[in-house]
């Protein structure tokens, strides 16, 4: 229904209901009340032109933005954000081809999970290392390595044991990797703009029907009209003579004399039963 409704003008079209409502109300004060307005303030007026304020370069300030994040795409309070954050991870001497040369790493085949190590380039892309096993946790340069992440990690160098998980390996190597280096581009100011606030016809209609009762309270005509209203109305009359049927009757000289008229004729009949009840004979 909401799809369908439209508010209807006084001439029963669909078109512009609130320039109508404005139009039909325009000069409705009297001299006197539109300088009462005027003293209180002046007119309220409705549909006044608002602006919101828009960035309209936003999308090239987040491809900006992107191209220098940090922390790789990844959570600031993550494990792999602080270690990317901090230059622990990504910042060594060999690349990906190197270190699977290194370490023994399988590079032929892309994949994800156990075991799979990828690094994380600044602006987002991925590079491909290769896929470790747990042959390498007794590795004592990986162990070294270890200790060298950002965090609470366990320094396995300083304990009789070896990495204890291919998560330790994969970040043990990362150390060494060194990605692309950051490139540092530069971020737009910001372009902003005033953009006009488009009401529909029905807010429109409703935000000068409150105007209009503003202004009216202001101007005195709301007052006036009611008390005009009041004094325009005359009291009812009241004829005690009529009971119940003459409230409301009005004062004049004929209905004067037809109450009088009608008492005579009640006396008279009231009369005419008491000789009859007691036999009253003319002397």
């Amino acid at each position: 229904m909401s799809d369908t409704f439209k508010y209807l003008s006084q001439t029963g079209t669909e078109d512009e209901p609130a320039q109508e409502f404005l139009k039909k109300y325009t000069d409705r004060y009297t001299p006197e009340q539109q300088a009462r307005l005027e003293a209180n303030g002046g007119a309220s007026t409705a549909n006044q032109t608002k602006y919101n304020t828009v960035v309209t370069n936003q999308d090239a300030i987040d491809s900006a933005s992107k191209g220098s994040d940090e922390y790789r795409g990844f959570s600031s309070d993550s494990d792999s954000g602080r270690n990317y954050s901090s230059g622990a991870w990504g910042s060594g001497d060999l690349d990906a081809a190197g270190l699977a040369k290194k370490y023994n790493l399988d590079n032929s085949k892309e994949a994800r999970g156990d075991g799979h190590i990828w690094g994380r380039n600044p602006d987002g892309s991925e590079v491909y290392i290769g896929k470790s096993s747990m042959d390498l946790a007794a590795n004592d340069e990986l162990i070294s390595n270890h200790s060298k992440q950002a965090g609470d990690e366990v320094d396995h160098s300083g304990v009789p044991e070896s990495l204890s998980s291919l998560g330790d390996i994969k970040g043990a190597i990362l150390t060494e990797w060194k990605g692309a280096d950051a490139t540092k581009t530069d971020v737009p100011e910001a372009i902003k703009e005033d953009v006009p606030i488009e009401y529909s016809p029905e807010i429109q209609q409703a935000q000068e029907r409150v105007a209009t009762y503003q202004n009216d309270i202001m101007s005195g005509k709301t007052t006036d009209d009611i008390f005009s209203n009041a004094e325009s109305k005359v009291a009812p009359s009241f004829d005690a003579t009529k009971g119940a049927a003459g409230i409301g009757t009005p004062k004049s000289g004929d209905s004067l004399q037809k109450a009088t008229e009608a008492t005579d004729s009640f006396l008279q009949n009231k009369k005419f039963d008491v000789k009859d009840k007691y036999q009253f004979q003319a002397q």
